[in-house]
């Protein structure tokens, strides 16, 4: 594998292990050590072997590490990559689907958007939904995507025209 991999360049482990780095730092907010990882990912290969494919993912630009003794922490290349290739979303019903289409198609600005976002949140996952966005006034949105985590949990991810993921 080199740095300009595509995503058909990553093997299977390589994938397994960002979608579990990425899936244990959305669930608790701390980078993942490969230990977490060898246990997290499912897969029968030492903590050593991990940290050697973390190394090429970090390598990729899909990982990174806050500092020396920490462990990884996805990238905004990395979140980009699960987004794309590797999450998994459950259906949405097609009720919950005219609701999120009826909310948002009445906005008016982008503002509007990324509230009506926070409520479209809240309602489908029974939880509290915050929306953090960075100011809205030059942001145009190209693309919206809700993605179904699991226990209840939901990915909202803005792509504004610049490529910017905003994550809520």
């Amino acid at each position: 594998m080199n740095p300009s991999s595509s995503r058909h360049d990553l093997d299977a482990r390589s994938r397994q292990l960002l979608r579990a780095l990425i899936a244990r730092y959305i669930a608790e907010g701390q980078p993942v050590g490969s230990r977490t990882l060898a246990k997290a990912s499912g897969l029968d290969v030492s903590p050593a072997t991990i940290r050697n494919i973390m190394s090429d993912l970090e390598e990729f630009g899909l990982v990174a590490a806050p500092h020396t003794s920490a462990g990884r922490i996805p990238s905004e290349k990395g979140y980009r990559f699960y987004v794309d290739h590797l999450a998994e979303s459950g259906r949405l019903s097609k009720s919950d689907e005219r609701y999120i289409s009826r909310m948002l198609s009445e906005s008016d600005s982008p503002e509007d958007v990324m509230s009506r976002a926070s409520v479209v949140l809240s309602t489908i996952s029974k939880n509290v939904g915050i929306v953090i966005a960075p100011p809205m006034g030059a942001t145009v949105l190209k693309h919206i995507e809700f993605l179904d985590l699991s226990d209840g949990k939901i990915l909202v991810i803005f792509v504004s025209t610049s490529g910017m993921p905003v994550m809520a």
